[in-house]
Protein backbone atom coordinates (compact mmCIF):
# COMPACT_ATOMS: atom_id res chain seq x y z
CA UNK A 1 0.00 0.00 0.00
CA UNK A 2 1.06 3.79 -0.63
CA UNK A 3 1.40 5.60 2.21
CA UNK A 4 1.82 9.02 0.35
CA UNK A 5 -1.22 9.65 -0.49
CA UNK A 6 -0.73 11.62 -3.34
CA UNK A 7 -3.18 14.51 -3.94
CA UNK A 8 -5.22 15.36 -7.02
CA UNK A 9 -4.26 18.32 -9.17
CA UNK A 10 -8.05 19.43 -8.83
CA UNK A 11 -10.08 18.86 -5.91
CA UNK A 12 -13.74 17.40 -6.30
CA UNK A 13 -16.29 19.06 -4.53
CA UNK A 14 -19.76 16.99 -4.07
CA UNK A 15 -23.19 18.24 -2.69
CA UNK A 16 -24.32 16.13 0.21
CA UNK A 17 -28.10 14.97 0.84
CA UNK A 18 -27.64 17.70 3.80
CA UNK A 19 -26.78 20.18 1.38
CA UNK A 20 -23.77 21.56 2.20
CA UNK A 21 -20.85 20.81 0.36
CA UNK A 22 -17.93 18.85 0.92
CA UNK A 23 -14.44 18.50 -1.06
CA UNK A 24 -12.44 15.54 -2.00
CA UNK A 25 -8.83 15.91 -2.72
CA UNK A 26 -7.17 12.61 -2.33
CA UNK A 27 -8.72 9.17 -3.74
CA UNK A 28 -7.81 7.48 -0.05
CA UNK A 29 -11.15 9.87 0.98
CA UNK A 30 -13.04 9.36 -1.75
CA UNK A 31 -13.09 5.55 -1.21
CA UNK A 32 -13.70 5.87 2.17
CA UNK A 33 -16.49 8.02 1.13
CA UNK A 34 -18.30 5.80 -1.00
CA UNK A 35 -17.70 2.24 0.96
CA UNK A 36 -19.40 4.35 4.22
CA UNK A 37 -21.31 7.24 3.60
CA UNK A 38 -21.93 7.17 -0.16
CA UNK A 39 -26.53 7.35 -0.33
CA UNK A 40 -26.92 4.84 -3.29
CA UNK A 41 -24.35 2.30 -3.13
CA UNK A 42 -24.72 0.53 -6.53
CA UNK A 43 -24.97 1.47 -10.18
CA UNK A 44 -21.63 1.08 -13.05
CA UNK A 45 -20.05 4.33 -12.32
CA UNK A 46 -20.11 3.77 -8.68
CA UNK A 47 -18.65 0.60 -8.91
CA UNK A 48 -15.69 1.89 -10.75
CA UNK A 49 -15.17 4.60 -8.73
CA UNK A 50 -14.55 2.46 -5.84
CA UNK A 51 -12.37 -0.01 -8.14
CA UNK A 52 -10.72 2.95 -9.18
CA UNK A 53 -9.94 4.81 -5.96
CA UNK A 54 -9.23 1.37 -4.21
CA UNK A 55 -6.27 1.47 -7.16
CA UNK A 56 -5.21 4.61 -6.92
CA UNK A 57 -4.10 3.98 -2.81
CA UNK A 58 -1.93 1.25 -4.32
CA UNK A 59 -0.68 3.04 -7.36
CA UNK A 60 0.23 6.90 -8.18
CA UNK A 61 -0.53 5.95 -11.93
CA UNK A 62 -4.32 5.75 -11.31
CA UNK A 63 -4.79 8.95 -9.40
CA UNK A 64 -6.02 10.95 -11.84
CA UNK A 65 -8.34 8.25 -13.22
CA UNK A 66 -9.72 7.17 -9.95
CA UNK A 67 -10.43 11.26 -9.79
CA UNK A 68 -12.45 10.80 -12.74
CA UNK A 69 -14.34 7.42 -11.74
CA UNK A 70 -15.58 9.93 -8.43
CA UNK A 71 -16.72 12.78 -10.72
CA UNK A 72 -18.89 10.60 -12.90
CA UNK A 73 -20.21 8.36 -10.02
CA UNK A 74 -20.67 11.54 -8.13
CA UNK A 75 -22.51 13.11 -11.46
CA UNK A 76 -24.72 9.85 -11.61
CA UNK A 77 -26.21 10.48 -7.83
CA UNK A 78 -26.73 13.94 -8.96
CA UNK A 79 -24.33 14.65 -5.95
CA UNK A 80 -21.75 16.66 -8.39
CA UNK A 81 -21.15 20.68 -6.75
CA UNK A 82 -22.24 23.04 -9.56
CA UNK A 83 -24.68 20.95 -11.29
CA UNK A 84 -28.38 21.18 -10.39
CA UNK A 85 -30.02 18.37 -8.56
CA UNK A 86 -31.94 15.51 -10.67
CA UNK A 87 -29.15 16.73 -13.72
CA UNK A 88 -27.31 12.98 -13.43
CA UNK A 89 -27.00 11.79 -16.96
CA UNK A 90 -29.19 8.66 -17.61
CA UNK A 91 -26.05 7.72 -20.21
CA UNK A 92 -22.86 6.79 -17.64
CA UNK A 93 -19.92 7.81 -19.41
CA UNK A 94 -18.09 4.98 -20.72
CA UNK A 95 -14.54 6.98 -21.67
CA UNK A 96 -13.85 6.35 -17.52
CA UNK A 97 -12.32 2.68 -17.52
Amino acid sequence: MNDSHPTWPDPVEIRLQSGLNRTFREAFDALYFLEEEWPTRHGAAYDRARRWCRLAIETDQAAEVARKAFIAAARQAGMLAGEPPGSADPAPNRSVA
